[in-house]
């Protein structure tokens, strides 16, 4: 994943170790968030994906996988603790979009599943300060 952090107006910039421990603390109506890759991949691959709903289903009704990216460019000496992540809307990218029963159809909403991915995460390290 190639960032231009130029073209980043406000994001936020945090270690594994206080992501894990703020998406541990959320649960609204009963979605969760959890680290959905295995860190050590996630220098190689340039992100780390996060999961949202809930981490028994994969259907795309419950749940979701979201992208953010890493800035480190090698792999913490200390540990995946360690590594850097970047949460900023613009950068985050859902793995495939939700899908909504809405009128006997199917649609989507990227802008609602990210809303509802990214603002909690946003809120609860804003809290966190």
């Amino acid at each position: 994943m190639d960032i231009n952090l130029n073209e980043v107006d406000l994001g936020f910039v945090v270690n594994l170790t206080v992501l894990r421990e703020v998406l541990a603390s959320l649960n609204i109506q009963g979605r969760r968030w959890w680290i959905a890759s295995d860190p050590a991949d996630a220098v190689r691959n340039g992100y780390l994906t996060i999961g949202h709903g809930d981490p028994g289903c994969v259907d795309r009704l419950n749940t979701l996988y979201y992208r953010i990216p890493v800035l480190n460019e090698d792999m913490p000496i200390v540990g995946t603790g360690k590594l850097i992540v970047l949460l900023e809307s613009s950068l985050v990218s859902a793995e495939q979009p939700g899908l909504y029963i809405e009128k006997g159809r199917v649609v989507e909403d990227e802008i609602e599943d990210l809303q509802a991915f990214l603002f909690p995460i946003l809120r609860a390290l804003v809290a966190r300060f």
